[in-house]
């Protein structure tokens, strides 16, 4: 049995509520003499208008209400047809089809119609046609007199998944009566009527996203990991609005029961519920958190829904008398409150179907410690869906018969954060080893090889307890550098523009740790084009922060182990900025391509390095 409505709530006048028009539709035995048991019942047809969502797939579109006109007999095997110009929706081997009866007669109509059907078929009429056939054994007289007339509610939900913007919503009905020795009249020539029954207003929601730091998603290095950097006025690392596009967008369990107008109960041969079960409820899902073991692991908690609570000055009717409550979200993850996809579900408890409403959801992000480098994906986005009863959430079809029940997202996936992988890249502006070839003919500059050395300083001493160890500058920063690992890639480009020569250093340079290699051997053992007898420049990239670097050249290659070298120059390569934070084009954002740390480095990033507050 379904609830019972609520004190006033079969009255609520809604944008999907409007002006009922009545048609008439003559149903009877007109050939035969005017007696009461002769002549058949005039019924009028009229409808409400609802509004439906495309990721809606149980929209209630407007209720048909068939009322007599006349007094009249209802004969058996007679009945109404309605074709919908949408698929009824359907869940296994229940259709969302309800019906209920009025008037002084009611009880005699409700009990005299079959269970409703839905004439299957074949073609464009398939599941669309909802079929009411009168079974009573004697006729039943009706008194269709005004103010005491008899009335037939028929609801259904539909289909309406991706459903043009704009689509009207129609049923057409058609009367029938099977004996042919009787005629049946309709008020129209055509033999039907069509009633507007509402329609497809798209998407429910607008999803606005406020971001945590001065401007876009939440930069993640995986050397640190996330840390709890306060944003945004609610004291989230970002939020994100839900703004409904219509008045009733939005609907509460209440609000759902008032679009249908009927009562499936009032009839015995229903055998399951083809009520409203829930509202239009919320589901937040995050997905690309990293994952990993032991640390690395990223975790989500959201915060209380702020729904809007009265007016908003930049619009007149945005939340006026806004009534909006939501629920707490319920992490419905099974390895909750980490990744790598963490959903939060929000019952939509009340609304107020004639205003605008919105809600701001807030978020905080934090990892166990530094996540693995490379992950992917290398973003976190976060995805908006109405849905059913918690916990059913995106099932196909609902378990439980639920409606309403939806499976297309809103749009668009918003990206809350993204990953990049802890680097140092370093500019090596001369290499040469054109001594590293017996070919080589003699001259300026060709007896010559290149070592190069890159030390891993993220192990230092400005943490440390002792005379000289402590925070240097206190004031301006915390601590020292996070240990890291990783290895290094270098890239060489010869000056008489042959091939790039791309090679990794096989060994993994740890924190405190160092590696020095010959340019020439090193690439001649590891890379399909060696960079031997050539010159030019390289730039390293090492998957670690505060790498640093010598190369040193020097002459006499060819006899380094019987003579030595004759000449040696050494020097530091530069390191330069981050390309993911910062342009190489102006070079260094303005400030000279070569600066460690340009002064005016992006805030949001200035506060994830500096003044740091783990969770």
């Amino acid at each position: 049995m379904r609830p019972p409505h609520k004190k006033g709530e079969g009255n609520k006048m809604t944008k999907r509520n409007l002006l009922f028009v009545s048609l008439l539709l003559v149903f009877g035995l007109c050939a035969m003499a005017p007696s009461l048991f002769a002549q058949g019942t005039v019924w009028g047809a009229s409808s409400n208008q609802n509004t439906i969502r495309t990721e809606g797939d149980a929209e209630a579109v407007g209720t048909i209400t068939l009322t007599t006109t006349s007094t009249g007999t209802i004969e058996s095997s007679s009945g109404f047809t309605i074709l919908y110009n949408l698929p009824i929706a359907y869940y296994g081997k229940i259709y969302a089809i309800g019906f209920s009866c009025s008037g002084p007669d009611y009880t005699a109509i409700c009990a005299a119609i079959s269970t409703p059907i839905v004439a299957t078929g074949t073609g464009a009429s398939a599941g669309k046609v909802v079929q009411l056939t009168f079974n009573n054994t004697s006729p039943i007289p009706i008194a269709g007199t005004p103010g005491h007339a008899d009335a037939i509610n028929v609801a259904v939900r539909v289909k309406s998944q991706g459903v043009a913007v704009g689509t009207g919503l129609t049923g057409t009905i058609t009367a029938f009566y099977k004996f042919g020795n009787q005629s049946l009249t309709l008020a129209t020539t055509t033999g039907s009527i069509i009633e507007g029954l509402g329609s497809v207003d798209g998407p429910a929601l607008t999803i606005g996203y406020t971001p945590g730091r001065d401007s876009g998603p939440e930069y993640i290095l995986t050397c640190i990991g996330v840390h709890d950097v306060e944003g945004t006025i609610y004291n989230n690392d970002f939020s994100i609005r839900l703004t409904e596009n219509w008045n009733d967008a939005l609907t509460s369990l209440s609000d759902e029961y008032s679009l249908e107008n009927n009562d499936s109960s009032s009839h015995a041969g229903m055998t399951s519920p083809t009520y409203p079960t829930n509202g239009s409820n919320i589901l937040i899902t995050l997905s690309g958190l990293p994952t990993g073991t032991p640390t690395g692991s990223v975790g989500v908690v959201a915060g209380l829904p702020i729904p809007c609570n009265g007016t908003n000055p930049s619009a007149s009717n945005y939340c006026a008398n806004g009534q909006l409550t939501i629920g707490p979200g319920i992490d419905t993850s099974a390895t909750a409150p980490y990744g790598p996809t963490v959903a939060f579900w929000y019952p939509v408890l009340t609304t107020n179907v004639q205003a605008i409403e919105f809600a701001d959801f807030g978020f905080k992000l934090w990892s166990t410690g530094p996540i693995q480098p490379g992950t992917t994906p290398n973003s976190i986005t976060l995805t908006v869906q109405l849905t059913d009863n918690y916990p059913n959430t995106v099932t196909t079809p609902p378990p439980n018969g639920d409606m309403p029940w939806f499976s297309l997202p809103e749009t668009p996936t918003v990206t809350v954060a993204y990953l990049f992988d802890c680097v140092t890249k370093l500019l090596f502006p001369y290499i040469n080893t054109f001594g590293s070839s017996a070919a080589t003919s003699a001259g300026a500059f060709t007896t010559f090889g290149t070592g190069i050395v890159i030390s891993n300083t993220t192990w230092d001493p400005f943490a440390l307890p002792g005379p000289y160890g402590g925070y240097l500058y206190p004031d301006e920063a915390k601590g020292t550098a996070t240990p890291q690992s990783g290895s290094c890639t270098f890239y060489f480009y010869p000056s008489d523009e042959s091939a790039t020569t791309y090679y990794t250093d096989p060994r993994t340079v740890s924190a405190g740790g160092q590696i020095q290699f010959d340019v020439a051997a090193a690439t001649s053992k590891y890379s399909t084009v060696p960079f031997v007898n050539k010159q030019g420049y390289a730039i390293a990239v090492c998957g670690f922060q505060n790498a640093h670097g010598f190369a040193e050249i020097y002459d006499n290659y060819p006899n380094l182990g019987t003579s030595g070298p004759h000449t040696i120059l050494g020097y530091v390569p530069e390191v330069l900025p981050d390309p993911a934070f910062y342009h190489r084009s102006p070079a260094g954002d303005g400030l000279g391509e070569g600066a460690v740390a340009p002064i005016n480095i992006e805030r949001h990033l200035l506060k994830e390095l500096m003044g740091i507050v783990h969770h």
